[in-house]
């Protein structure tokens, strides 16, 4: 019996040794030579007045790389060492002008660090994604696995509509619908993002109440730009 017990944590420990998990917003993963920080991802469904494709979103990465070494580091195109998946698609970035600090080509100086962004066309229906990213001195391959901020006017004003409804249908239930109502007005988040903080609630519900649909929608959407959704961070 005791043999097979300690057989058993043996296997366990090789399994929990032998897979790492993946990296995600914030981490960083880093050879001799550079290091490569995955700073945010955001889809959006337009950059700086350029709209994507119908059916289409960008994806912008916000990432950073720090040349290690001692010495400058040669003019580097770091969207070569990018592959962005999604169940088995693989997507390749798309330079847009509009957008800034796109480091299509970069030089670093000895222990230089810089910050820039990546886009690429995706699915409007987004849902997690997976970039590798290989370090080109050591060709060590490092996953980041990640769900993307939301900032699509059009998608986050349906779905705050949605739950503004469902509130108020909510309230509307005899006797209890108040006290129903007060429990299920929690922060509207969509995909981790606070879209309606909760003291905002009762107020926005206030406004478009007697509104029209289309009305409605302008007003909700008006309200997200004022809040900073729609915009890259």
């Amino acid at each position: 019996m005791r043999r097979v017990l300690l057989a058993s944590i043996l296997i366990l420990l090789t399994a929990a040794t032998g897979c790492s998990s993946a990296l995600t917003h914030g981490d960083v993963t880093a050879d001799d030579a550079h290091a490569f920080r995955l700073h945010t991802t955001q889809v959006t469904e337009k950059i700086n007045g350029t709209s994507a494709p119908e059916e289409k979103a960008f994806l912008v990465i916000k990432y950073e790389v720090e040349n290690l070494g001692t010495a400058q580091d040669a003019r580097r195109q770091w969207t070569d060492q990018m592959k962005l998946e999604l169940d088995d698609e693989v997507f390749e970035p798309v330079q847009m002008d509009p957008l800034e600090g796109e480091m299509w080509s970069t030089t670093l100086a000895a222990g230089q660090a810089e910050t820039g962004y990546v886009a690429f066309v995706v699915p409007d229906d987004v849902d997690d994604f997976k970039l590798t990213v290989t370090l080109p001195e050591s060709d060590s391959e490092e996953i980041f696995e990640f769900r993307p901020a939301d900032r699509r006017i059009g998608v986050n004003a349906d779905f705050v509509i949605t739950r503004l409804e469902q509130i108020e249908r909510t309230k509307r239930i005899p006797v209890i619908g108040g006290v129903l109502a007060s429990f299920s007005s929690a922060p509207v988040r969509y995909l981790g993002t606070i879209l309606v903080p909760e003291d905002e609630i009762p107020d926005l519900l206030e406004r478009t109440s007697d509104l029209s649909e289309e009305a409605r929608k302008d007003l909700v959407k008006d309200y997200l730009r004022e809040h900073g959704q729609g915009e890259l961070e």
